[in-house]
Order: C-alpha cells, then structure tokens, then sequence
C-alpha cells in the first residue's frame, strides 16, 4: 500500500508539478489526508473512489472536503472541484 501511494504521488507530481505548491500557498495548514484528497479530486476521482482509495467513510470523506473548503475559503457557491482544476 505504502508503494502504491509513492507510486502515485510521483505519477501526480510528474503530471502536475506545481498543484501542490500552489494548493499549500492558498492554505498552508492543510493536513496529509486533505492534500491527498485534492490530488484525487484533481484527477477526477469521484467520492467513491475517493473513499475505497483512502480505506475511509463516506461521512469522513465529506467531513474532509468541507473542510478542505473552509481551508481554501471557498464559498458555498465555490466549486471545489472547478477551484482544484485552476491550480
């Protein structure tokens, strides 16, 4: 498991090199799962996919995106997703 998320974070990095940078200087205090779950989001990964691929709850799941969107400041009119893909 661990591989295969080094696995992924380098495949992320190579396709989107500056996302994580970015995403840290819109909201420095992002944790690991947060910033994990913004990758996802970012290659389109829908919330069940999100979920299986972190081993959580659909509940944790939403509990981290609402507050990966108060993080970012994003009002509820914000899209998520559309914000994550400007980056």
């Amino acid at each position: 498991h661990m591989d295969l998320d080094l696995y992924f974070e380098t495949k992320f990095a190579q396709t989107y090199p500056q996302f994580t940078k970015k995403l840290v200087t819109v909201s420095d205090n992002l944790t690991a799962k947060e910033i994990k779950v913004c990758m996802l989001l970012k290659m389109n990964y829908n919330s069940n996919q999100i979920v299986m691929s972190l081993g959580i709850s659909k509940s944790n799941f939403l509990n981290t995106r609402s507050s990966i969107r108060k993080k970012l400041n994003l009002d509820r009119k914000d899209n998520l997703i559309i914000f994550l893909l400007s980056l």
